[in-house]
C-alpha cells in the first residue's frame, strides 16, 4: 500500500499564490468560526449512576426581571428500556436556601412515529439505538429572587439510561 497524501497539501501546492491566500483565508474563518461555536446555552449534562445512588445537580443562573422555560432532557438505550416513562424526584433549591420539591413523569419513546404527536417534546433516535429526548418541564419561570439556583433530579429506575441534562432560556 501507498502511502496517503494529504489533499489540501496538493492543493495549497498546486494553485496559484492568490487561490492559495484565498483557500488559507477560508480556512482560517471556517476554524474560527468552528472553534467558537459552543453548545446551545444553558445545557447541562450528568452521566447517570447505574446503581441509582446519585442524582444529578445541575446549576441556574436566574435573573429576577426575565422569565424563562425550563427542560429535561435524558439519553436512554433503546435495547434497555423497558418503561414508556420516566419518573424524576426533583429538587430546587433557591441561593437564599428555600427548597422545592417536584415529582414529575416524561414519557420514553422508541419510535419517531410514537413521539410525533407530543408538542412539548423533542425527540431522536441515532445510529445505535442511543435515543435523545427533551422535555418541557416548565414554562414562565421567574423569581423575585435572583442568583444561582440549584436544580437537582434523581429518576426513580436507572435502567437504559445513560445521561439526565437540563436546559434553561429566557421565555419569549
Amino acid at each position: 500500500m501507498g502511502t496517503r497524501r494529504s489533499h489540501s497539501f496538493v492543493l495549497l501546492f498546486a494553485c496559484p499564490l492568490p487561490a492559495c491566500m484565498m483557500l488559507a483565508r477560508l480556512a482560517l474563518v471556517c476554524l474560527l468560526v468552528t472553534a467558537c461555536h459552543k453548545p446551545q446555552e444553558g445545557y447541562q449534562y450528568a452521566v447517570l449512576d447505574r446503581d441509582g445512588v446519585d442524582e444529578a445537580v445541575f446549576s441556574f443562573d436566574m435573573d429576577s426581571t426575565v422569565s424563562y422555560s425550563t427542560y429535561f432532557c435524558c439519553r436512554y438505550d433503546l435495547g434497555e428500556i423497558d418503561r414508556e416513562s420516566v419518573r424524576l424526584f426533583v429538587k430546587v433549591v433557591s441561593p437564599s436556601g428555600y427548597t422545592y420539591r417536584d415529582t414529575v413523569v416524561f414519557p420514553l419513546y422508541k419510535s419517531r412515529a410514537q413521539a410525533a404527536g407530543d408538542s412539548y417534546t423533542k425527540f431522536d433516535i441515532e445510529q445505535n439505538w442511543n435515543a435523545n429526548i427533551e422535555w418541557i418541564w416548565r414554562s414562565g419561570v421567574s423569581s423575585r429572587e435572583a442568583g444561582v439556583w440549584t436544580v437537582s433530579a434523581r429518576p426513580e429506575s436507572y435502567k437504559g439510561l445513560h445521561s439526565l441534562g437540563f436546559h434553561y432560556t429566557p421565555s419569549r
